[in-house]
Formats: structure tokens, sequence, C-alpha cells
């Protein structure tokens, strides 16, 4: 491997104008590539579109939508509410988004009074006496509201008009819809204190992707800016003061390839993806790190520019790319999540390590030669052809300090690894203690407007999410058929009373049109659902009436809930009546399997992350197995402390915090492959174990410890996401993480291959230091 190496290194020094004019070029195909990069916070980005839930989903869009925007209406009373200016602007409303050929229905207060109107005097038209409207939704004797009109007026201060989009939008076309909504409730005209908002899972989502965008750019830039304040005070390096600032301009070009490559292949931008680029600022920056650190100390070890070129990419090129390796290694245990966007997240981790490592190696190196060999020669021009002066440099605090920390921890290895071994399995005991977050809504801020207005919804009575049954038969309106439906809705709201806050299908609009009872001849039921309003037929039953919609509405998006609801609707349906098929499904279906995949696929993701990593790291090392196993044995006692670490700050597991393990074990076995390289390197010097650990630390420290910050930094990026926990809480356990690598890196890791190589050299194990573990 040495010599590929040492070969790519005379590459470097002999085509370093090459190279830098490569690079540049390659930044225009890659912000082409960028341009087609999309958001994306549709269900793809939850389940796979090969899964039975998704399948479902699909079959039942074709027919129905779940997709609601709510308009919530505020006022001080009732009586403000059904004022004529506020009436008409709540029937703009209706009528102008109900024109719209992707909206299913648009069904508000001045809908269902007119509805009342019509039944009296066959013509559906808004009155305009406020008395007159109150006279029909309230109760003569209590004043308050009917309970046929709760679900639109349900409370004196508020009323609600569902829009139904088409569900078969994309998330784009939808949040245009949503746009329009606001535009028209925002022209409205809504008179006094009366006020109005867009609410509704649709109006989330739509929200949510444009808050992404601002966020990610934010992120970017701090993560940035911390790398600028990091640089200055950790990385310190030969010339003038920015030139310890290079590593960063190199891996934001790295940064434009990575885009450039997602956009090639279509990889989407969702909240779980967006995370991506602070993490590879840190990341990159990290391996720019290590070879401009290596660089330097060639150059003071009084090597010329060429040689010193060549030196670091022989030996610092392979230890960083068997630290790829094996970061790639536990990255792909990420694709074996249910979850599209995790596995996203692994594949864009994967590309994103890659362009860094090749921009770091060889944009960097031919940066730094092109620019040392000038000065070089104007060295020997001045002073004499060969002759090189040494450019020493004094020995920094960080390296004081780590010359102090290598014999202390050398010397307490019992006691270092007990405790590690202590702290690890406690986190690993109560890590099955940790809650799974199952609420959407948590995902963002419960400051933004829309998920306050969604609270609001929800803590009226209001369902704001649904779980619909698809009831598929050869004839819908068979009196057996919606008998056995309308028993299933009794069922539901009698046995589900707490969470489910109303539930409507086809039979139920029958029973109130006849009375209280299905009529027992096909053809009368077929008449009576001709005079239903098309707005309110269109959503629970088709055309040919082979498919009907059961909409279960429920307080909050909550999967744990949504969970129990739908086992228990499974087993009421059961037993259909011969010939009819139900399907439970719904977008609280898809978040069930969201984080029912959360659950049960992350141990997988982190054992299969340690096995990938620790067969990679097998082979790297030439199936010497005790190097392996003291590679990985640091990122057990991370994943055990960080488990730890979660339970006792109440952090949740979410689709970001799920892929921890895979995460920080590829990312932590970067730095204990730093360190056991070095530390084989002194030993084939004929180092003893002590001396060549210490000597180690000292050397390969100052830049572990420069790349751990760096790392830290671009996770620390994450904290400013105020709107999104699920991003802030991410980041604070990762950015913990990576400390927590350092330690076991500088702490534990260092002892315990000094008491392994000491014990196997007095008993004889290895004969020379090369063999050692």
């Amino acid at each position: 491997m040495n010599k590929l190496f040492n070969r790519l290194g005379i590459f470097i020094k002999n085509k370093h104008v090459l190279l830098v004019i490569i690079c540049l070029c390659l930044i225009v195909p890659s912000i082409l590539g960028a341009l087609r990069l999309k958001m994306d916070t549709g269900n793809d980005t939850y389940v796979s579109a090969d899964s039975q839930v998704y399948q479902d989903y699909q079959r039942f869009t074709e027919r129905f939508s779940d997709s609601v925007a709510i308009v919530l209406v505020t006022a001080d009373n009732l009586d403000h509410l059904v004022q004529p200016d506020n009436m008409a602007a709540i029937e703009a409303v209706e009528t102008q988004m109900a024109a719209n050929p992707n909206v299913v229905s648009a069904i508000g207060p001045a809908f269902v009074v007119k509805q009342a109107v019509a039944q009296v005097t066959g013509t559906p038209q808004l009155p305009t006496d406020p008395q007159a409207i109150l006279a029909i939704i309230t109760d003569p004797q209590s004043g308050t509201v009917r309970a046929d009109f709760s679900q639109i007026f349900p409370d004196s201060r508020h009323a609600l008009i569902a829009i139904t989009i088409d569900a078969r939008l994309s998330d784009s076309e939808q949040a245009d819809v949503v746009k329009e909504i606001k535009d028209t409730v925002a022209g409205a005209g809504f008179e006094g204190n009366v006020s109005a908002s867009v609410t509704g899972l649709p109006a989330f989502r739509s929200e949510m992707e444009r808050m992404m965008r601002g966020t990610m750019l934010n992120m970017l830039i701090l993560s940035v800016a911390l790398m600028l304040i990091i640089l200055t005070f950790i990385f310190r390096v030969r010339g003038f003061f920015a030139w310890r600032w290079l590593p960063l301009g190199i891996v934001f070009l790295g940064i434009i390839y990575a885009f450039g490559a997602m956009g090639a292949l279509s990889i989407p931008i969702t909240i779980v993806t967006m995370a991506v680029f602070p993490i590879l600022v840190g990341l990159g920056v990290d391996y720019a790190i290590q070879f401009h650190n290596r660089y330097d100390e060639e150059r003071r070890e009084d090597r010329t520019t060429a040689d010193a070129i060549v030196s670091s990419v022989t030996h610092i090129g392979p230890t960083i790319g068997i630290a790829i390796v094996a970061a790639c290694l536990g990255f792909a245990a990420l694709f074996f999540s249910p979850v599209p966007m995790i596995r996203d997240f692994g594949l864009t981790l994967i590309i994103g390590v890659a362009v860094c490592y090749v921009v770091s190696m060889f944009l960097l190196l031919a940066v730094l030669y092109w620019h040392d060999r000038r000065q070089e020669s104007k060295r020997e021009a001045a002073q004499g052809k060969g002759r090189h002066q040494p450019n020493k440099q004094g020995t920094n605090f960080v390296e004081k300090g780590l010359s102090r920390l290598a014999p202390w921890v050398i010397k307490k290895p019992l006691v270092i690894v007990s405790i590690a071994v202590l702290l690890a399995g406690t986190g690993l005991f109560v890590d099955s203690r940790i809650d799974t977050e199952s609420n959407i809504m948590k995902f963002m801020s419960a400051d933004i407007p829309v998920v306050k207005d969604m609270n609001t919804v929800s803590s009226l009575g209001s369902g704001v999410s649904s779980t619909n049954l698809l009831v598929e038969a050869q004839d819908i309106t068979d009196p057996a058929v919606l008998d056995w439906m309308w028993q299933i809705e009794q069922r539901v709201k009698e046995e589900h009373s707490d969470t489910v806050t109303g539930t409507s299908s086809i039979a139920d609009i029958i029973m109130q049109a006849t009375g209280g009872q299905i009529p027992q001849d096909p053809q009368v039921i077929r008449q009576i659902l001709q005079e239903i309003p098309e707005p309110i037929r269109k959503n629970l039953i088709t055309d040919d009436f082979a498919a009907a919609n059961v909409v279960v509405s429920s307080r909050e998006v909550q999967s744990a809930v949504s969970k129990e609801l739908a086992k228990d609707l499974r087993a009421y349906t059961s037993e259909p009546p011969d010939g009819v098929k139900v399907t439970v499904t719904g977008q609280t279906e898809v978040m069930v399997a969201l984080m029912s995949a959360l659950t049960t696929g992350r141990e997988k993701m982190t054992l299969l992350g340690i096995v990938f990593v620790f067969v990679g790291i097998l082979i790297l090392f030439r199936f010497r197995l005790l190097r392996a196993l003291l590679a990985i044995l640091p990122m057990i006692f991370i994943i055990g402390w960080s488990g730890g670490l979660m339970y006792l700050l109440g952090v949740k597991y979410t689709p970001l915090t799920g892929s921890l393990g895979a995460l920080i074990i590829g990312i932590g076995v970067e730095f204990t492959i730093l360190l056991m390289m070095r530390y084989y390197e002194e030993r084939d010097k004929g180092e003893n174990p002590q001396r060549a650990m210490t000597t180690s630390i000292v050397r390969i420290g100052r830049a572990i410890i420069a790349s751990g910050f760096t790392v830290i930094g671009g996770f620390a990026a994450l904290l400013i996401a105020t709107d999104f926990p699920i991003l802030r809480d991410f980041g604070m356990v990762t950015v913990i993480d990576v400390f927590f690598a350092l330690v076991t890196t500088l702490v534990v890791l260092p002892p315990l291959i000094v008491w392994v190589d000491s014990w196997r050299e007095k008993h004889g194990k290895s004969r020379t230091p090369a063999a050692s573990t």
C-alpha cells in the first residue's frame, strides 16, 4: 500500500498545476448538479416505496385523500364569527378553494349553514342575518353550538374550514395549494377582531420545507465560522497566519462537489440529510488537517518541499484511507434502515467523506507544493542551490499538555479501563429505556405559528390527523356493507373516545339522511347518495360504488396512539361481510411505520456498523485480530456512554438520533486508527511500547484534537436549529459523542494498547516491534 501512495505523492508533486486546474474546472458541473437538488418532506422519505404500508396508501390516494389543510378562524365570541362580513369572507375562501382543480373539497361554516337552509327552503343560500345563522347552529335552550355543527364550530370562539387537497400531488404542488389558501385567507376580508390562519399537515409540511432552506444555510454559515475560530486557536502550522485556514477553503470545494453529486444522483434534501453538510464541513476539515499537519511535520524535519509531499502522502495517505474505509463501512450500516431518508443520509455521508478525502490529498497538497516550492526556489537562489534552512517551530500548549497526559494514562490502565467499561455497561443497560419520539409535530418547535395552530385545533377536540379505512367491495351500497360500516364507526367512537374526535363515512351520512335507518333497497341508497352534496360525497365513496372511505379523526399526530388505534381497527375489521376487503391506511399509518422502523432498526444498524467496521479493519490490518479488536473496542465504549447520556438528558430517539450508533462508529474509528497507525510506525522504529505511545500521543495527538474539535464544530452548527428540535438534540448528543471519541482515543486506548503490547513482549508473543499485536 505504501508503494501505491508513494507513487501518488510523486504524481501530486509532478502534476500539481494540472490537479489544481482540474479541481477548479469541476466547480461548474458541480454547481449545475447542485441546482437539481430538491427538498422532500413526503411520505416516500419515511417509508420505502416497496413497503406494503406505502403501497396501501398509494392505492388509497388513487381514490380518496387525507391531506387536509385547516383554516382556523378565531373571534372573541360566536356573534362576531357570524357577522355578515365574516361569514362572507368564510364563504369566499370556501368557494375560491373549491374551484381549484387540485382541491377535493372545501367544507366550512358557510357550506354547512347553506346546506341546513337548503333542507328547509330547497335553496342553499347563506343568510345575511346573524340571528338567523345563530338559530341554525345553536341550541335555543342552552345557546351552545349544536352537536351537528360542533366539527365546524368547535366552541364559541372558533370556526374551522377543512380544505381537502388531492393527496396525489407532489410536495411542491401541495405547497402551492397551501400558498393559495393563505393568499385567499389574507384577502378574504375578515373584519373586527376576527383572524384566520392556515394549519393542518399540508401546511405543516410546507412550512417545514420553507424553514429547512433557511436553517440549512444558517448551519453552513455557522459551521464555517466555527471552523475559522477553531483553526485559529487549535491548528498551528508553518507560514503566514491565514495558512491555517487553507483546509477549510479546500473542503469548501469538496462540499460543492458533494452538493453536485447529490443532485446528479437525485438524492433529496430531507429533514435528515440536511444535517449532512455542516457535518461534512467538520469531517472534511478533519481530513485536510491530517494531511496538512503531516506535511508540516515533514517540513520541520528539514525535508525539501518535494520530499515532504511524497513522504506525507506515503505515510498519512494510507492511514487516513483506512480510516475513511472504516468510516464508510460504519455509514453503510445505515443502508439497512427501512427508512429511506436514513439510507439517503448514509449515502450522502459516504459520498461526502470520499470527496473530502480526495480533495484533501490531491488539491491541498498540490496547493502546498505549488506555494512552498516557489518559496524554496527563492531561498535556493539567495542562499545557494541545495541548501535548505529548516523551519523549526516551538512546542505549543497542546503538545505540552499531551506530553504530560501520555505518561499519566499509560501508567493507569486498570483504573481507566475499569471506569470505561462500567460506564459503557450502564449506558447499554439503560439504552432500552429511552423513548422514541412518536409525534411528528415535535420535530419542529412548538413556537412556530403553524404548530401552535395545530395544537389549538387539537385542544378544541377537532382532528388534526386521521386514520382511514379503505373499504373495497363489488357494491358498497349493499345494505349489509353499510350497516357493518356503521357498526364499526360506533365501536371506534365508544372504545377510543379519549383520542378519536369523530368518524365519517357514507354510512354515517345515510343514517343522518334517513333518521337513523339503513334502507334495505340499494336503489334507494343510491338515490340518497345522489342527493348528498358532491364535496361531501366525493371523498367518501367512488362514483362506481366500488370503494368507500371511513375517516377516523384523531386529536394529535402521535404514532404510539395511532399504532394502538390501527391495531384495534384491524381487529374490528377482521371479519368483514363476504366480498369486502378492508385496508387500514392514511398518513398516520406512515408515521406508525416510521416509528416502528426506528425502534426495530436502530439496534440492527448499530450492530451491523460494528460488524462491518470490524471486518473491514481486520482485512486492512492484514488479519491481525488483536489490532482490529483494539480499534473497535473504543466504539463500543462510546455507544454505551452515548446511551447513558441520552437517558440522563431525556433525549428521545428520532430518525436522526436513531442513526447515532452507526454514525459515531464511522466518525470515532478514524481517531483510533490514526493513533494506532502512528504507534505502530514508532514501534517499527524500535521504540518500546511506553516511549512509542508517548511519542504518538504528542505527535499525532495535536492533529487528532484539532480534527476532533473541527468535527465538533460541524455538529455544533446544528445547535442553532432552534426551529427543529430533532436537529438540535442530534447536534447536542453528537457533539458530546465526538468528545467521547477524543477521550477514548487519548485516554482509554493508549494504556490498553501499551498494556497488551507489553504483556505480549513479556510473554514472548512478539519477537520484533513490527510484529507486535
